[in-house]
């Protein structure tokens, strides 16, 4: 049986680091949706490093976040 796959719409990750609290360090991380499927790793990088910039925390992760129906 053939498996057809169907890219959905990707979702850009980044994991900030908020300092420490009773001894461990605090993460928030902050999700955007609707990132085209086919976008390139670079590209999603360099917005990634766009919004950054906007941060008042350090980042600790980037991460694209792929999403596929196995049908």
């Amino acid at each position: 049986m053939a498996v057809n796959e169907i890219k959905n719409q990707s979702s850009l990750r980044i994991k900030l680091d908020l300092g420490m609290v009773d001894g461990k360090t605090k993460v928030k991380s902050k999700t955007f949706s609707s990132v085209k499927p086919d976008a390139s790793a670079q590209n999603v990088y360099e917005v990634a490093e766009a919004l950054m910039t906007l941060q008042e925390y350090t980042t600790i992760e980037i991460a694209k976040i792929d999403n596929t129906t196995l049908a």
